[in-house]
C-alpha cells in the first residue's frame, strides 16, 4: 500500500493544484463549493491511480489467501508471474471495474470530508 497511497497523493496533489491553477471563481460566494468539486475530481482520481497501481498485487494476495492447498507458492510475485502466464495482462487486473466504481466516489468522499475538517478546524492547507 506504501507505493499506492504515493501514487494517491501524488495525483491528488497534482490534479488539485493544477485544477486551482485554471480555474478562476468568479465570485467569491462559490470558492467553498468549487474547492469541493475540486476535492471530489481530485480525490476520485487519486483512488482509481491508487487500485491501477497496486491491483495486480492484491489479485495475486487474494489468490494466496483463498486457495485451499497450504502447500501453493505463497510468494505474491510468484503467483503474480503464474497469472500474467496463464492469462496475460488482463488477468493481472481481474475485477478492475468493480474496483474503480468503488473507489472514485469513497476516495473522493474522504478528500472532500478530510478538507472540511480542516477547514472547519482552521488549518492551512497550501
Amino acid at each position: 500500500e506504501s507505493i499506492g497511497n504515493v501514487v494517491l497523493f501524488s495525483v491528488y496533489e497534482y490534479v488539485c493544484y493544477y485544477m486551482h491553477s485554471n480555474i478562476k471563481v468568479a465570485s467569491s460566494n462559490y470558492t467553498n463549493l468549487v474547492d469541493i468539486g475540486i476535492g471530489i475530481v481530485s480525490g476520485g482520481l487519486g483512488g482509481v491511480a491508487f487500485w491501477l497501481t497496486v491491483l495486480p498485487l492484491d489479485v495475486a494476495k487474494t489468490l494466496i489467501q483463498t486457495n485451499p492447498d497450504k502447500n501453493c507458492p505463497r510468494n505474491p510475485f510468484r503467483v503474480l508471474s503464474s497469472i500474467y502466464q496463464r492469462a496475460g495482462f488482463n488477468g493481472c487486473y481481474t475485477g478492475l471495474g468493480p474496483t474503480v466504481s468503488r473507489a472514485f466516489p469513497a476516495n473522493a468522499a474522504i478528500i472532500v470530508a478530510w478538507e472540511l475538517a480542516l477547514k472547519m478546524l482552521g488549518i492551512k492547507h497550501d
